[in-house]
């Protein structure tokens, strides 16, 4: 085989790999307002755009989007590659505080929410909650799979951050304070 034919099935193997590698997520339409999706490293709940997100609530219906399936993974590839570095201050997290969030990303069940910035930029927004303070089987109502959790304190148990799937970054990361002693 010729060097360029060799180049070409490789390439041809990394489209493939690709493609199947986007596709392993499950969903389930539970209503008209909410999905569950699953895949081997996040679980969580895509909210449509109609539903009202207090975390933004600014923003307006006309800047806000249903995520995809394939936006809800572009934006778990942008948490997993660069939630360390968005990380590394490390506020509220370890031990009495929570977990190290870039060392636990499998312990938190995701929500993700869609907006437009006024530049025109597609945004999920993701609200991460430590999974075992939810119950997440599917034969019992888990509230974090039918309403956004709004939680006061609770260190890294609890952690917003924001994935800009056009300029392919993390920001916005805030992770909850502890209560007063």
């Amino acid at each position: 085989m010729k060097i360029s034919q060799v180049f070409l099935l490789l390439l041809f193997m990394v489209i493939a790999g690709n493609s199947f590698a986007q596709s392993k997520s499950f969903t389930e339409k539970r209503s008209s307002m909410h999905t569950y999706i699953k895949a081997e490293t996040f679980e969580g709940v895509i909210f449509s755009k109609d539903f009202m997100l207090p975390f933004l609530a600014d923003v307006t219906a006309s800047k806000r989007f249903t995520p995809t399936v394939d936006d809800i993974e572009r934006a778990e590839i942008l948490l997993s590659k660069d939630i360390q570095g968005v990380n590394a201050l490390k506020l509220n997290q370890g031990g009495i505080k929570g977990p190290v969030i870039h060392e636990n990303l499998s312990r938190f069940v995701r929500q993700y929410f869609g907006y437009f910035t006024d530049e025109g930029d597609k945004v999920v927004y993701i609200s991460c909650l430590l999974r075992d303070n939810y119950d997440h089987t599917p034969a019992k109502s888990a509230r974090w799979l039918d309403g956004a959790v709004v939680v006061l304190n609770g260190g890294s148990n609890y952690w917003q951050v924001q994935a800009n799937l056009n300029k392919k970054n993390l920001f916005g990361l805030d992770v909850n304070n502890l209560a007063a002693e």
